[in-house]
């Protein structure tokens, strides 16, 4: 290295901001969190009857959580793609 260039401070390139295409992200709505609470509280209801099976299978509890635990499964991405709209802010 040349003794003229070791003083120089090191170029720095300008680095371009490109706008996102969607706009600002938003974060999950007010019913977004309604219905994944009901979804987290479905799969706790489901986990807790699962529990309450009989190892034959053949109270009610062994009909009763898989429903439970599949619709809960289910709400569950969903209450996540709800995003906040204008009037949730």
């Amino acid at each position: 290295m040349s003794k003229k260039n070791r003083n120089k401070p090191p170029v720095r390139q300008k680095t371009a901001v490109v706008p996102s295409a969607a706009g600002p992200e938003e974060g999950i709505g007010k019913k977004g969190r309604i219905v994944l609470v009901s979804a987290l509280v479905l799969i706790a209801a489901g986990y807790i009857f699962l529990k309450r099976t009989d190892p034959a299978g053949g109270n009610i509890y062994a009909v009763l959580s898989p429903f439970f635990l599949i619709a809960g499964y289910l709400l569950a991405p969903a209450a996540l793609s709800l995003r906040a709209g204008p009037e949730d802010k």
